[in-house]
């Protein structure tokens, strides 16, 4: 018996991802031919279908997408198979590729990589920032090594490892603040006067779930795409906001001259790390995870 060749198997991956034989063959840098040959080729040795044709359109078969699916965990095994001849055994060393929520990147990625320079010399560290969702897609795709976010997510395809709490502070203007500390009511405040980032940062998510802001009446309609936004609108229109104390500990709200104050309440959100089950470097990823252990205390 004959196995796929891993060639064709990225192929097959670029066909879905792309949905057009065209565009895949340009991102595998082979001729149309070449791709469509190597797909037939693959359906030959698997002896199934892995696409349906006609002469304008494909769809993939509930086969195919099968196949996708182990072709996509073969193929990162692989790279990591790769991977750790290089190094030679040694976890320690070669490249890692770190992804970051937007929400975390700025306060923490600068401290986490000097601190990971001098206590692991001998390894590379390439960055990522980006979404939650994009991120743990492109972990799963083995796009990148390991993943820092805020917690709770499904994790059941990784090792996921508690590396701290960032607790949350009120920020804004201080008639406000000093209102609400004296009620502990978010119903004491004007309506619309809280500022929250968009919906797609999970921030806001753990922040109106931490700080149980269950009045929807109290939150701004208009929503910021990044955390430098979100304190210059808190700012314009005297409103409130809550930020993580990383942000606060990095100066945020300072500029704007917000009043900042911490919740007598214990709020706060969950950073962990997550990383595949099939990776080899877990040694690695938990000896990172206590640097960022160190520096969230």
């Amino acid at each position: 018996m004959y196995l796929p060749n891993l060639k064709h198997l990225r192929y097959l991956l670029a066909l879905h991802q792309e949905q057009n034989f065209h565009r895949a063959a340009n991102v595998c840098f082979v001729s149309q031919s070449t791709l469509s040959s190597a797909i037939l080729k693959l359906e030959g040795q698997l002896n199934c279908q892995l696409i349906e044709r006609d002469n304008k359109s494909f769809i993939f078969t509930a086969q195919g997408l099968e196949v996708v699916n182990r072709a996509r965990e073969i193929l990162v095994s692989a790279n990591e198979l790769v991977n750790f001849a290089k190094q030679q055994g040694d976890e320690f060393s070669g490249r890692v590729r770190i992804g970051c929520i937007p929400t975390i990147a700025p306060f923490l990625l600068t401290d986490f990589v000097n601190a990971s320079q001098k206590a692991l010399p001998a390894l590379e560290i390439y960055l990522r920032e980006d979404t939650t969702e994009n991120l743990v897609e492109m972990l799963n795709n083995g796009e990148i090594d390991v993943l820092i976010l805020a917690l709770p997510i499904a994790f059941n395809n990784f090792h996921c490892k508690k590396v701290g709490k960032d607790p949350f502070y009120m920020a804004g203007e201080y008639s406000l603040i000093n209102k609400f500390k004296q009620t502990e009511s978010y119903q004491s405040l004007p309506e619309k006067s809280v500022f929250l980032l968009s919906s797609e940062h999970c921030l806001t998510e753990h922040a109106v779930s931490a700080c149980q802001l269950a009045d929807k009446a109290r939150i701004n309609p208009f929503s910021a795409s990044s955390l430098s936004t979100l304190v210059q609108m808190t700012s314009l229109h005297q409103g409130i906001t809550f930020l993580p104390k990383m942000a606060i500990n990095k100066g945020v709200g300072q500029a704007e001259k917000l009043c900042i104050e911490k919740l007598d309440k214990n709020f706060y959100r969950e950073i962990g790390m997550l990383w595949r089950k099939t990776s080899m470097r877990n040694s690695l990823y938990n000896r990172l995870g206590t640097i960022v252990e160190g520096l969230l205390k």
